[in-house]
């Protein structure tokens, strides 16, 4: 059993809690909740709830049985971990102000289930690049021969890590969803999960040259 209340920790001199944006950098800056397992040196002790780099977590403090993912039980709990330290004072005071709508605190449990362990998991189990080898026009040039858009990313994800297309969807940062990577090179992908607290992880897609004599 895991302890109900349990501190929320930011590391200091660490990335910026602020709302997102869909630049480059702001998904470099990304981090994922977890829950302490155990005592660790530099990040808190057990039962204490950090934001952490994503590779960290999902190669050192999960496997290690030093922290668990945790879901975000709704998204409005969501946008204020991703606030500043003073911007999340004030949502603390107008949500305690008299009259104030405290509605987030209020939901019943029932009205969002909260994400599975075994969903959390596959979701921050899934290593970016995804790196999809396909043909070009020629030896030499980076235009493909056919395209790559978000069903074959959504294939690739299902038989890698068996998330289907009922358990998370996938959108690009920068382009229409219905866009396809036509050239060699990196476009930026979030996958979200359909249900719980509605996790996401952020992912870069790579198509690189197949080689000649794979060709």
């Amino acid at each position: 059993m895991y302890a109900s209340t349990s501190k929320v920790l930011a590391k200091s001199g660490g990335l910026s809690l602020r709302a997102f944006s869909t630049s480059s950098t702001a998904m470099a800056k990304r981090q994922t909740f977890v829950e302490l397992l155990q005592e660790v040196p530099g990040l808190g002790k057990a039962f204490d709830r950090v934001l952490v780099a994503p590779g960290y977590a999902r190669n050192d403090l999960v496997p290690a049985r030093k922290a668990r993912f945790i879901p975000f039980k709704e998204s409005s709990q969501r946008q204020v971990l991703r606030m500043s330290d003073s911007e999340r004072a004030s949502h603390s005071l107008r949500i305690g102000a008299p009259g104030s709508s405290a509605s987030w605190q209020q939901r019943s449990a029932s009205d969002l289930l909260p994400t599975t362990q075994e969903l959390l998991n596959a979701i921050h189990s899934i290593k970016s690049p995804i790196t999809f080898s396909l043909r070009t026009v020629s030896p030499t040039s980076t235009s493909l021969h056919g395209s790559l858009n978000l069903s074959n990313v959504h294939d690739r994800i299902a038989e890698n890590y068996g998330l289907t297309s009922k358990e998370v969807e996938i959108d690009w940062v920068e382009q229409e969803n219905g866009a396809r990577m036509k050239e060699l090179g990196k476009w930026e992908a979030l996958v979200k999960l359909r249900h719980g607290g509605r996790e996401e992880v952020p992912i870069e897609v790579e198509v690189v040259r197949l080689e000649t004599a794979e060709q």
